[in-house]
């Protein structure tokens, strides 16, 4: 004798799924789906947040979104097709902090850029209040944009040391340095005290990219339109990636609220934009893949200040799911009514 699913069994099963899996969610076990959308919703901890740490079990409960990207042709050196198709972001937000998780694959690691022909592996995050005017990519005068760039090559040298000219090229020869100390090789900044370092241009005066000692791979700078970006004279963005398995975690974060006046303050209804630069495929500057304007959202996620609370509402949310799968069960052994049977 075999037995044929009823309606109703299958009914049962399909709600039974459903709640286990909306109970999963709510709980953080398992996170939302991908979607592709123009809002970013941040979900909200009450903890503190992995600020630096792209694999930290902190982001399963944050809900990904799909941010599609096309190249960059408004200006040159333009990009018409993009190297980076899509992004994967999560947002986690508390009371004082935000952390933004950006995810894509990228088949090769490019981390250095001492050498011509050498670029870099990069993503940037643009943030700004919201406007009643159209939004313009990189601001505009008088609609300044706020942008963090983490950068492959700066977290290689804080990792791996300053990688420069003779770490490139090791059979170098170098005659002779103006007042430097030692001999060559010469390191930066050890070698070049005083009069010396007047002879390191971008390093006296202080281009970040000329600097050996870093302390974030991301750079916090502003932009007032196309060519404008500078960087800013207070950093304050934090943020760390990962490359596994032809893939880049990295994450991007920072106070809410920095207090300085060049910094956009993290609130509901800022809008933002992500570019990402692929190292292999010779991008830099302007010739990069670019997304459209996302509005950020603060108010949705789980939220619990006191942790006894958290514990609380979790227990209430499965006692709900509990019951509602007894009830579901129960349906299902039901007999069914009729006059006979075969």
């Amino acid at each position: 004798m075999t037995m044929e699913p009823s309606g109703r069994n299958v009914l049962g099963i399909v709600i039974a799924a459903a709640v286990l899996l909306t109970t999963a969610q709510v709980l953080g076990l398992i996170p939302g789906v991908v979607g592709a959308g123009t809002e970013l919703v941040a979900t909200r901890l009450a903890g503190e947040l992995p600020v630096t740490d792209p694999t930290s079990a902190s982001w399963v409960g944050a809900a990904p979104l799909e941010v599609p990207l096309s190249g960059q042709t408004s200006v040159t050196p333009s990009n018409p097709v993009p190297s980076v198709d899509a992004l994967e972001v999560r947002a986690l937000v508390n009371a004082t902090h935000f952390a933004l998780r950006i995810a894509w694959d990228d088949e090769t690691k490019d981390n250095r850029t001492t050498e011509v022909g050498e670029f870099r592996d990069a993503v940037a995050f643009q943030v700004a209040p919201p406007s009643q005017l159209p939004n313009l990519c990189m601001g505009a005068a008088g609609a300044r944009m706020h942008i963090m760039q983490w950068k492959a090559d700066w977290q290689a040298d804080i990792e791996e040391g300053f990688w420069d000219l003779q770490d490139a090229f090791p059979n170098f020869w170098v005659d002779y340095y103006p007042y430097a100390i030692g001999e060559p090789p010469y390191t930066v900044p050890d070698a070049f005290p005083e009069n010396a370092s007047v002879y390191l241009v971008g390093y006296e005066v202080g281009n970040p990219f000329s600097q050996p000692l870093k302390v974030s791979p991301v750079e916090d700078a502003v932009a007032d339109g196309f060519y404008t970006i500078a960087t800013q004279p207070n950093q304050s963005a934090l943020g760390r990636g990962v490359w596994d398995a032809g893939r880049w975690s990295v994450v991007i974060s920072r106070l809410r609220d920095t207090g300085d006046p060049m910094d956009t303050p993290i609130a509901h209804g800022d809008i933002v934009a992500f570019a990402v630069w692929d190292g292999a495929s010779g991008d830099v500057g302007a010739r990069k893949s670019v997304s459209t304007w996302l509005t950020l959202s603060l108010g949705s996620g789980f939220e619990a200040q006191d942790p006894v609370l958290r514990l609380a509402a979790m227990t209430a949310v499965a006692l709900v799911a509990a019951v509602a799968l007894v009830l579901v069960w129960r349906r299902m052994k039901k007999p069914r009514g009729g006059s006979g049977g075969t």
